[in-house]
């Protein structure tokens, strides 16, 4: 169960994994640019596999934050 209460935006309620949601995304499209960027992903084998890992994990870690 989150602290976060229920968001209503002109009607529409969302849960407050939304927002845990957007703001892995927004990280891991940041952390995505960053890896990109160094020449991580040249060692990475499976690149899609990797995105979604990396999604995964950042999700966690930040619903974690949340808890």
């Amino acid at each position: 169960m989150s602290l976060l209460p229920v968001m209503v935006i002109f009607g529409l309620s969302f849960p407050p994994v939304f927002f845990e949601i957007l703001l892995s995304l927004v990280v891991f499209f940041f952390l995505r640019k960053i890896l990109t960027m160094t020449g991580i992903y040249d060692f990475v084998w499976h690149p899609a596999l990797f995105n979604t890992a990396l999604y995964c994990c950042l999700f966690y870690l930040i619903s974690c934050l949340f808890i």
